[in-house]
């Protein structure tokens, strides 16, 4: 079996296959998360037509609805493919969004420039396998939210994952063809192998990629120590989001 690919070549290569993950169609689920995005920013004073970054935008989920409700967006991120797969979508639709590539961990570096929000979400900061690419990445976060500015991320609910041993996600079908993910943990459940696969017909696309099972503890504390505060986590029966929201708060402080 193929060894897992790094962050930039999976998301290069998924990138035209990306909504084929979603059980349902993709637009319509991504309008919904940014309906239940922009009523968390807004509990934080964050309204349109304020500025929001999305520093991880993929194929544009979260950052291309937020767009079209009237925040000012940029988005970044490490897949070139995806970024320009997030143009072509933002096009169609006529969305007015700026998008650049960017490694999450230098992204004041290339937007030079600071927003009311910074956002992260769909588990992408646990591709940061280290502790210190997790404090790289939230420091240039950091650097790109004004005064008081609001970080907003989501990632998957690890502690419980781990507790229970999940190994995947089960297949399901829609459209005509069926879509997955098959999980191998290391032995010490730091770090999980995730296997995502995609079938129609008699064409199967599989893509494996390496993340880290990030705790909520963990996060926090690696918040903190690049100065944020007023950290919050928020359940999905609070916020709506299918997975776990953290909430943070720049300090005037230096990190």
């Amino acid at each position: 079996m193929r060894a897992p690919m790094d962050p930039a070549e999976f998301y290069d290569s998924l990138a035209e296959q990306y909504h084929k993950i979603f059980a349902g169609d993709w637009w319509r689920i991504a309008e919904r998360q940014g309906q239940v995005i922009s009523a968390i920013l807004a509990q934080h004073g964050v309204e349109p037509p304020k500025s929001v970054l999305d520093c991880t935008c993929g194929i544009g989920t979260q950052a291309l609805p937020l767009a079209q409700r009237g925040f000012r967006v940029t988005g970044t991120d490490l897949s070139e493919h995806a970024v320009r797969r997030a143009r072509r979508e933002a096009d169609e639709r006529g969305i007015d969004i700026r998008l650049h590539a960017a490694d999450v961990r230098r992204v004041a570096d290339v937007v030079n420039e600071q927003f009311d929000a910074v956002i992260s979400f769909d588990n992408s900061l646990p591709h940061l396998l280290t502790d210190d690419d997790l404090t790289q990445a939230l420091v240039s976060a950091r650097e790109c939210l004004r005064p008081d500015g609001i970080f907003a991320a989501s990632i998957r609910d690890y502690d419980a994952l781990v507790r229970d041993q999940v190994h995947g996600v089960m297949p399901r079908i829609h459209d005509g063809r069926i879509s997955g993910q098959a999980w191998t943990w290391s032995d010490d459940y730091r770090t999980i192998e995730i296997t995502v696969f995609v079938i129609e017909g008699e064409r199967a696309n599989v893509l494996s990629t390496t993340y880290r099972a990030l705790r909520r503890q963990e996060l926090t504390d690696a918040l903190q120590a690049v100065g944020f505060q007023d950290i919050r986590w928020l359940d999905p029966e609070t916020s709506g989001f299918y997975q776990p929201v953290v909430t943070a708060h720049r300090t005037t402080e230096s990190a």
